[in-house]
């Protein structure tokens, strides 16, 4: 699992660096920030659901496996899923909406221990920063 590392790369209509600036996992830990992103349409058809905070990852194990091989849920205040999502087999890219610091991202992966990163170490732009 990493942050997508081509700062290009596009995520429908984003790209990596849209989303986010300095990412990186060190151990559990996720360091960076993440950019106020308004009006994300391709997200979400829901719109309440496309502005905010996003982090892209990428899970190298997921690309060409079996459909929902590798999932992960975002748990925590302000988490509106609430079950684990299958990462895309075809690119192995999963992005979130992130709503605090408070919340984390339980990664299940088959034939591996469940990992939880901890995002604390965030910085959550805000609108107009």
């Amino acid at each position: 699992m990493a942050i997508p590392s081509n700062e290009t790369q596009l995520l429908g209509e984003k790209t990596v660096q849209d989303l986010c600036e300095s990412l990186s996992i060190e151990g559990d830990n996720v360091k960076g920030t993440l950019n106020y992103v308004e009006n994300w349409t391709e997200f979400s058809k829901d719109s309440s659901e496309n502005t905010g905070n996003f982090i892209p990852l990428y899970f190298e194990e997921a690309k060409g496996a079996k459909k929902g091989a590798v999932k992960v849920e975002l748990k925590g205040t302000g988490a509106k899923l609430k079950k684990p999502v299958a990462v895309d087999e075809k690119d192995g890219l999963i992005v979130f909406q992130v709503h605090n610091k408070d919340n984390t991202l339980e990664i299940t992966s088959e034939g591996k221990e469940t990992r939880t990163l901890i995002l604390k170490e965030l910085t959550l732009k805000q609108k107009g920063a």
